[in-house]
Order: structure tokens, then C-alpha cells, then sequence
């Protein structure tokens, strides 16, 4: 209960009635689910594109495209969201690109030299592509959803989505291990597990599938009113068809497993 709604605050301004259905009206306030403010918040897309030189159809030449929710006045949060952003366009997912303090811009005329060192020797331009965007939010537990894809040649391109997790009251990073209990990580996997296997019957997958693309963890997560739902890419539990694979734990079983806070 917050501060304000204790007995010997609340008490001392009772003088009239009011004062006490003003009490009243605090107290029903304090003891709602989900009354704690949430921090505000408002963003802006900002769009960028970089072309080959002597470009002249799209279409035919190598590009570059960038779109990225930049949030007013939250700038740990809009580097945190660069630096994610720009590691997937280097390294295509990768985080052995972590290491490199290239902008954005480098990561773009880079790619397009390498392009142009083998012009001619694909079939179709190559292409690198970067969305970053809000995805949801739930309190102050903000999720961004930050996509890549890179076409370097071959039968297609890579799409790469990794979902960044941010407290918008602390202005920090929340990673899956912040949200479970201490302790209650075997049985989070589990449940996990038991949402996968689940998954495998409603895609009729045979012995075959479910031998070749085995139960993987994934630090991609996010919260939804229906519970947390865990992120695998192209290539973790499917081939590369079936796209990215979402699994939701129900939240009435995640009680005893994620903190109070969550």
C-alpha cells in the first residue's frame, strides 16, 4: 500500500465528510491492481537509407535501409537499442560483433563495398535491412523488437529478431534471468519444455523432426497479458520455412517462478 493511504496520515486529515470520502476514494486507489504510475513515454521513427554509388534503380543496386524508434528524452535506452541493432547488421545476429564501435553508417558503406567487390556474381543485389520498434509494453517493462535481414547472395536472405527488455523506471536491461526466482530455473525450463513439446503435436511433427530440432533455452523474451512468451529465430526449432517460433508459458503457471515484481 502506498505511504499516503496509512492509518496515521490518512487519520490526521479526516475534519469533515469530505475528508473522509476523499479517504475513501484514496484508499480505493492504493489497493487497485496496477495503480502504480507508469513511467511516461513518446518516440519518433527515424528513417535512413544508403545506396551503391551511381545507383540509379533501386531495385538493382545494393542498399541499405534503416527504420528506428528513437524515444524522447531516454538515451540509455536509444543505445542500448543502437548497439543491439548494429551488431545484428554486422554480424547477422552474431555477438562477435560486440566488439566493434562502427555507427551505424560504417556498418552501411562497409557492407556496400563488400557488395561491390563481387558485383556480378550474384544473381540478385544484395540487400541489409534494420527495423527496430517497439513490440509491447507491460507496466514499465517496455519490449523492443529489433530486426535484421541480410541477403549477401545464395538461395536467400537471413532474417535475424532479438527482443530487448527495458524498466523504464530504472532506465536498465532486463534479462531473463532478472525476471525468474532464484532457484526456480529448472522449473521454469521445464515448463518451457512442456510448451514446446505441446508446439511439436499441433505441428503433427514426426520422430524424425523432433530428433533433428531438439528443445533449445533462448534469452529472448517478452511479458503479455497472457503470460511470457519465449523467442527462437530461424534455424533453433524449425528450418528455415516455418519462420520464428513463439512459445507462451501461461501466466496462472508462473506464480511461484518469476519475482513479485513481474
Amino acid at each position: 500500500m502506498n505511504r499516503w493511504c496509512k492509518k496515521r496520515h490518512c487519520v490526521a486529515r479526516l475534519g469533515s465528510g469530505m475528508a473522509f470520502l476523499g479517504l475513501l476514494l484514496t484508499l480505493n486507489g492504493c489497493d487497485r491492481p496496477g495503480a502504480s504510475s507508469e513511467a511516461p513515454l513518446s518516440s519518433e521513427i527515424e528513417t535512413r537509407e544508403w545506396r551503391a554509388p551511381n545507383c540509379v534503380a533501386k531495385d538493382k543496386c545494393t542498399t541499405v535501409s534503416i527504420k528506428r524508434e528513437v524515444f524522447a528524452d531516454r538515451p540509455a535506452l536509444n543505445g542500448a537499442v543502437e548497439q543491439q541493432l548494429r551488431e545484428q547488421l554486422q554480424g547477422n545476429g552474431e555477438s562477435a560483433a560486440a566488439d566493434s564501435d562502427d555507427s551505424i553508417e560504417q556498418v552501411a558503406e562497409a557492407f556496400i563495398a563488400e557488395a561491390g567487390k563481387v558485383a556480378g556474381m550474384s544473381s540478385a543485389p544484395w540487400e541489409l535491412i534494420g527495423d527496430a520498434k517497439s513490440l509491447g509494453r507491460n507496466g514499465n517493462l517496455l519490449t523492443v523488437a529489433i530486426n535484421t535481414y541480410m541477403y549477401s547472395g545464395g538461395a536467400h536472405g537471413m532474417p535475424v529478431t532479438h527482443w530487448l527488455n527495458w524498466d523504464l523506471a530504472k532506465a536498465s536491461q532486463v534479462v531473463l534471468a532478472d525476471l525468474i526466482k532464484p532457484g526456480a530455473d529448472q522449473k521454469f525450463w521445464s515448463l518451457a519444455q512442456q510448451q514446446h513439446e505441446k508446439w511439436l503435436d499441433a505441428q503433427n511433427a514426426d520422430a524424425d523432426f523432433r530428433e533433428n530440432w531438439p528443445f533449445a533455452r533462448t534469452e529472448d523474451f517478452r511479458l503479455t497479458d497472457n503470460g511470457l512468451v519465449l523467442l527462437y529465430g530461424v534455424y533453433t526449432l524449425g528450418p528455415y520455412a516455418m519462420g520464428d517460433v513463439e512459445l507462451t508459458l501461461p501466466r496462472e503457471k508462473l506464480a511461484d517462478l518469476l519475482r513479485e515484481h513481474y
